[in-house]
């Protein structure tokens, strides 16, 4: 078995399975629990789901399979942006297709749930990059101090 030496990041995020793959499956969970109640009325609907699932998960372990070489922050915002872009997606879809109602109906045009998918995933990378560029500074300061 070849042991993977994961790049080192410069700030406070590295790479770290569990917290990866739960980051990951848990952000994109909701959409493979949703698909099967939505198959028996509407495939198309329950497919959709699948696929919104999948792309941010295929993604996600492809960045991690290429840890080697990618720098964890960069890596985590990617995998955050496409998670973001596949949940809105998804929720354009079901209000599109008159289905929200199924699966939440917070989530309907004009209601505060539907703004806040855009805002979450936005806050959550903003936040995350405050907290990379303060540890990346603390580390050169630290350096500096040594030198």
């Amino acid at each position: 078995m070849v042991t993977v030496r994961p790049r080192l990041g410069r700030g406070r995020f590295q790479w770290n399975t569990g917290g990866w793959f739960g980051a990951q499956l848990g952000s994109t969970a909701w959409l493979l629990v949703t698909a099967p109640t939505l198959f028996p009325e509407r495939v198309e609907a329950g497919l959709v789901a699948v696929l919104c699932f999948l792309v941010p998960n295929v993604f996600g372990l492809l960045l991690y399979l290429g840890r080697s070489r990618l720098a964890p922050y960069p890596a985590l915002q990617w995998l955050l942006l496409l998670t973001g872009l596949a949940t809105i997606t998804f929720v354009v879809y079901l209000n599109q297709s008159g289905l929200i109602e199924a699966v939440d109906p917070r989530l309907g045009y004009g209601e505060w749930g539907f703004a806040l998918v855009p805002v979450l995933y936005g806050g959550l990378m903003i936040a995350f990059h405050v907290i990379e560029r303060s540890a990346v500074r603390r580390n050169s300061e630290t350096r500096e101090s040594r030198v």
